[in-house]
């Protein structure tokens, strides 16, 4: 008889890997997560979000854990109909000691004082317990008082690293609230305040956050911070960035005198005779190295990035449509002036990477300011600058700044709004 042909065997499937510091894997976290987010909705007669259980669901067929939880408002059949409440989902990450929250996105959703004050909360916690690194509430009707709740909650959460505040107008009492927060930062560096009514009032306080923390990144679009505001926010970054210059040409010029220095003295000993004869070292044998036999090489430890640089310096600047033009106060003079500290800015700052300043009427003399500060920066050498400025100067003046200034992406924005007139 034939030997019977055995069945094949399929490969086994390996034990689902359990979380760190846990004896549960990612899928028994999350399924015990949408129960008690479904039930403290229930209880709160709020609805569940639909696309936040939807990715719960995907997380838990693909055994992962959900570090970005969006919450965005649903529309309204009837006026009766519930809403999404963000109270339901933060009681749940504090019932669940849900400790892998990264990032926090809620938009369209109106937030009252007390649910800013809940968040706060959560926040203060630490990042030990909720590390908490992105921050954002567009378009959620927040207003100046509740930003100074939750600016007090920042010193405690060390892990939080971008702040994204569009489309609430809470104008200047609200990002002054928010910058008395920031004050001493060391974590934070990026700031975003588009479409928020901020007028050149808030220009001294932010180019002293801009100068004293580790904030590098600032979106603005949208407002009328004017040139006046916007000389306030740059100054001192300007005037750092021009030491920096200094300095680097010193450095330059001292070590080729040393070169310089060097190399005469070398032809000097050439022809002289009574200069010490340098004898040659013996170099080891190759058999003397095989003796020694091979070192095993130590696998290097990837360290964690340190903590980012605090002093004035600015890596992106978002300033489009800000009112940068001669309808404010100096006049004909003020885009001109404003445009020759960006010039200083452009031509010095080894660390600016974008400037976007876009529907502002800077004229044809703005315009050429920039141009040389982009020529300049070219000639040194220095890293490209991406670059998106208005059309609205001379031809050939637009088309070199697109030329020199690497193209800038325009930023797409969720239920973007139109700025008030």
């Amino acid at each position: 008889m034939p030997p019977k042909k055995g069945k094949k065997k399929g490969k086994k499937k390996g034990k689902p890997k359990k979380l760190a510091g846990t004896a549960e894997t990612p899928q028994q976290v999350m399924k015990r997560f949408l129960r008690t987010y479904e039930n403290n909705c229930l209880q709160s007669n709020s609805l569940v979000s639909p696309s936040l259980k939807s990715k719960i669901k995907n997380c838990i067929e693909e055994n992962q854990i959900l570090a970005k939880f969006v919450l965005e408002a649903v529309p309204k059949i009837l006026p009766e109909d519930t809403q999404v409440s963000i109270e339901s989902l933060l009681l749940s990450i504090r019932q669940e000691h849900y400790k892998w929250i990264k990032d926090v996105h809620i938009w369209q959703l109106p937030l009252q004082h007390q649910d800013i004050a809940t968040l706060a909360l959560l926040m203060e916690r630490g990042a030990d317990n909720y590390p908490i690194k992105t921050l954002e509430m567009m378009d959620c009707l927040i207003e100046p008082y509740p930003l100074k709740r939750l600016s007090e909650a920042f010193p405690a959460c060390s892990s939080l690293t971008n702040i994204l505040l569009d489309y609430n107008e809470f104008g200047d009492e609200g990002c002054m609230n928010l910058c008395r927060g920031l004050e001493g930062n060391k974590t934070v560096i990026s700031l975003s305040m588009c479409f928020c009514e901020l007028t050149s009032k808030v220009g001294k306080i932010l180019g002293d956050i801009a100068a004293t923390t580790a904030v590098r990144e600032f979106y603005l679009d949208g407002n009328d911070i004017g040139c006046e505001g916007t000389l306030e926010l740059l100054r001192l970054c300007a005037d750092q960035a021009e030491i920096e210059a200094y300095e680097r040409e010193e450095a330059k010029r001292k070590k080729l005198e040393e070169e310089a220095l060097l190399e005469m003295q070398a032809k000097e000993n050439k022809y002289n005779f009574d200069a010490p004869v340098v004898e040659k070292v013996d170099e080891p044998k190759a058999d003397d190295k095989k003796k020694k036999g091979k070192k095993k090489k130590k696998k290097k430890v990837k360290e964690p990035p340190g903590p980012p640089p605090v002093g004035p310096w600015i890596y992106k600047l978002h300033i489009a449509d800000n009112g940068l033009d001669a309808m404010g106060p100096g006049g004909n003079f003020a885009p001109l002036i404003c445009m020759r500290l960006i010039k200083q800015l452009i031509q010095n700052s080894m660390c600016l990477e974008e400037l976007d300043i876009e529907d502002n009427l800077i004229g044809d003399m703005g315009g050429r300011e920039v141009l040389e500060g982009l020529r300049e920066r070219t000639d040194a050498k220095m890293p490209g600058l991406k670059l998106r400025t208005t059309h609205r100067m001379n031809d050939d003046t637009f088309s070199e700044l697109v030329k020199l200034g690497t193209g800038l992406k325009k930023k797409k924005k969720k239920g973007r709004k139109k700025k008030k007139k």
